[in-house]
């Protein structure tokens, strides 16, 4: 018997066909092949399920373009999930294959989305690799494919073919292209905007853009009435994952409404919105309805806010995602042991010498990490097995009494991967004779030594290191399951974890300090203020996000005034009660942005990506003056305020404002890209800024003619908007010490540098990003990497 989701007269159908196994894998659908019961196909509005045989009837519609089969779990395709309509066709038959990837009570997916690329790269080779070797069941690519030539370089080269294993493709705002109508190519290559299909324990539903660059040939009421009938047609228990390019709402009430028609997914057991289109790392589960909001920036490249370029993991279970893990992509067996290394990076604490390694692979996960020291004859002194802290960041020690002060040793670090693979990496070290290395009167250059190094449990993106009250503080983010997100603070003499406080979402930018409170606001705009001595949350407040993106930008605390927020929820806070003393009513849209906001006298700076950069009166809130002229409106640096004048940069151009009217006052166009996170630094000579490919480049304060540029090494991770192979990016604002320049590099390495001629004048290679700008107190210096790791180092 036929189980129909829409009431149809079968006698009358147009369109017929069969869904069998495929046992021969010619996809043909051969005498003894047997038909398949209960599986659902559409004509893209009714929905039938086949008969006891594996034979439908469908009756078609007006636009009827193809006829699609909703994949059962436990089976892949030996096609397509689609067959084009044709006169000429009799029968539409799909033949599928047992897939035990996709059977079970839970099932493992990736993410990709905004992948905008018609060239081939390493990111390909990442998820062919990791997908088979994680026993992935499918991936989805939620859209922005982009425009004629990346369309069609993803039907040839990002394929079940090429990856090995199923990919399902959304349609996003830039792809719908010119045509007879918008969605006319990516329906040529990649079949129906909208289908659904079955894997584990869940059903799928693939949903196309509502509008983009051309205007599609359906309608969101067309869409509405097959989900409807979709949903009819599939059991009420299976949890509903939603891909889409973009996200539904950001309200607790998934509603989706046309002009005559609307659906409830809320009252569909919908458990996660898949989507893309920010080019941003956001997720976030509603308290009310445990739906989930997933979100992730491109696998090739940097995001629009300067999130890390990755893909997503996905676990489904019965209760909908059980686990969300993010994938660095260009990372072939990355092993970087930074303690002990050379003499500089040697640490020995309470009889032992300490290791921390930073290992990554795009491919695989690592299972097991080993350290052995040998000295100079090869003899085995110590060996340990290494701790993860973080999915990029391990660590052990061993006693140092065996250990001879003064001559070279060696560390071999022996890896084990999940997918079998082992990789060992030797390097040398020299244990100090003194723990308080002497400057010869002949160097007075900066040189750094480790002074101590410790692990906060988390990724650390932008929140620079904040020195107050004897601590050190920084934030965690975890763009992935919202676990290891929050504030902690150590012993800025011993490195010790002194609190942890755990936030709601990840805190992505600096924080700041007043009147013996932290502050910060998280991804979802809730704002913390923690008592900085022991972690007590003194105040938490709702700033009232109603929208995407989420908050990267960073807030500034001065005179009893903690600023932060954006659009309409940017707003002035009174820091010792959490009591709003105004709000912008005057701007709002944009995308996320992670500059830090700038006090300028009486104006505070703020802004908002790919929309303009914004004045206020700080008192007030009155917008005082906004512009999104010569690249001022792509916002990721932070502006600095000197002798009355604002530097801060544009795409191109590093502009000299007057704060008071946003008129420029001189300005430097560029041949480097400033879309990263630092500041400009300005000396008593120059003007020095990170570049998104370029590494650093330094300006003559008088003249603005360039004097020096210091390229680094290709970035890790990309993190600079659109950026990837081969950029040498700087995200870290330069500090000045005596007459020497320190910054930390995506490279990862920390350089110091000369300030005249930019020549390298010491060189540590840390093994992951540095996203956060680096502090000095006196003759220390304070970094954190992307792996969590915190470093003290001595400026000897």
């Amino acid at each position: 018997m036929v189980t129909m989701a829409l009431l149809t007269s079968v006698a009358g159908a147009q369109y017929k066909g069969k869904v069998f196994v495929d046992r021969n894998g010619n996809k043909t659908a051969d005498g003894p092949e047997k038909g398949m019961a209960g599986v659902a196909v559409s004509d893209g509005q009714h929905v039938v399920r086949t008969d006891q045989d594996g034979n439908f009837n469908l009756p078609g519609h007006a636009k009827t373009r193809f006829i699609f089969v909703t994949l059962p779990s436990g089976y892949k395709l030996a096609d397509k999930h689609y067959l084009k309509t044709d006169d000429k066709v009799k029968a539409y038959n799909f033949g599928l294959l047992p897939d035990p990837s996709s059977a079970g009570s839970s099932v493992k997916m990736l993410q990709i989305t905004d992948t905008e690329t018609d060239k081939y790269n390493d990111w390909i080779g990442n998820l062919k690799n990791f997908s088979k070797k994680q026993d992935i069941s499918f991936i989805v690519h939620t859209g922005d494919i982009c425009y004629e030539k990346g369309l069609n370089f993803h039907a040839n080269q990002v394929t079940a073919e090429t990856l090995g294993k199923q990919v399902f493709y959304c349609i996003g705002n830039h792809d719908l292209v010119k045509g007879a109508y918008g969605e006319e190519l990516f329906e040529q290559l990649f079949g129906p905007v909208y289908y659904s299909f079955d894997a584990g324990p869940a059903h799928f539903i693939v949903t196309p853009m509502r509008s983009g660059d051309v205007q599609p040939s359906y309608t969101v009421d067309e869409v509405i009435s097959w989900m409807k009938n979709d949903l009819a047609a599939t059991d009420k228990n299976k949890p509903v994952i939603i891909f889409n390019h973009d996200l539904l709402t950001y309200n607790d009430q998934f509603v989706l409404k046309g002009k005559n028609d609307s659906i409830n997914l809320n009252e569909n057991n919908l458990k996660a919105w898949v989507y893309g289109h920010w080019h941003n790392n956001f997720v976030r589960k509603s308290d009310k309805t445990g739906i989930q909001y997933i979100s992730s920036a491109s696998p090739s490249m940097g995001g629009i806010d300067n999130s890390a370029g990755q893909f997503l993991s996905i676990e489904i279970d019965k209760d909908g995602v059980k686990e969300i893990k993010p994938h660095y992509t260009y990372l072939h067996k990355h092993l970087v042991v930074n303690s002990p290394s050379g003499k500089d990076m040697v640490l020995i604490k309470d009889g032992a010498l300490q290791i921390n390694a930073n290992i990554y692979d795009s491919e695989t996960m690592l299972k097991s990490a080993k350290s052995i020291i040998y000295d100079e004859k090869g003899n085995q002194l110590a060996a340990t097995a290494l701790a993860a802290n973080t999915d990029w960041s391990w660590s052990g020690q061993v006693p140092s009494a065996k250990l001879s002060k003064g001559k070279t040793l060696t560390i071999q670090t022996e890896l084990s991967f999940n997918d079998g693979q082992q990789y060992i990496q030797k390097q040398e070290f020299i244990l100090p004779l003194s723990n308080h290395p002497v400057k010869s009167a002949e160097n007075k250059a900066t040189h750094l030594s480790l002074k101590w190094t410790n692990n906060v449990k988390g990724s650390v993106w932008k929140a620079n290191p904040l020195l107050a009250e004897g601590k050190l503080f920084t934030a965690t983010i975890d763009d992935a399951n919202n676990l290891l997100c929050g504030v902690t603070a150590l012993d800025a003499k011993t490195g010790k974890i002194a609190w942890h406080f755990k936030t709601r979402n990840s805190v992505k930018h600096a924080i700041s300090y007043d009147s013996g409170l932290i502050l910060c606001t998280d991804m979802e705009g809730f704002t913390y203020a923690l008592k900085a001595s022991n972690g007590t949350l003194i105040w938490k407040k709702d700033l009232g996000m109603k929208y995407l993106p989420g908050y990267v930008s960073g807030g500034i605390a001065e005179k009893g005034i903690y600023y932060t927020g954006s659009g309409a929820y940017f707003q002035a806070l009174e820091v010792a009660t959490g009591k709003t003393l105004w709000t912008n009513k005057e701007w709002t849209g944009g995308e996320g942005t992670p500059e830090k906001m700038t006090i300028a006298g009486e104006v505070i700076i703020t802004g908002s990506n790919w929309q303009s950069l914004f004045a206020h009166d700080r008192k007030t809130g009155k917008l005082l003056w906004k512009r999104s002229d010569e690249g001022l409106r792509f916002r990721s640096s932070t502006g600095i305020y000197k002798d009355g004048k604002l530097y801060i940069t544009g795409l191109n151009t590093l502009f000299i404002i007057d704060p008071l009217t946003g008129k420029n006052l001189d300005k430097i166009e560029a041949g480097y890209e400033f879309k990263v996170m630092a500041t400009p630094l300005i000396t008593d000579k120059y003007i020095v800024m990170p570049t998104a490919k370029n590494g650093v480049v330094a300006y003559d304060l008088k003249t603005l003619k360039e004097v020096w540029n210091r390229p680094t090494g290709n970035a890790l991770v990309y993190s600079a908007p659109y950026t990837g192979p081969e950029s040498g990016t700087v995200e870290s604002t330069v500090v000045k010490h005596g007459h020497e320049l320190l910054f930390g590099a995506s490279d990862g390495h920390l350089y110091v540098v000369n300030e005249d001629s930019g020549a390298v004048l010491q060189k540590l290679n840390l093994g992951a990003p540095v996203f956060a700008d680096p502090v000095l107190l006196g003759n220390e210096l304070f970094v954190v990497d992307f792996a969590g790791n915190v470093y003290a180092l001595k400026i000897n």
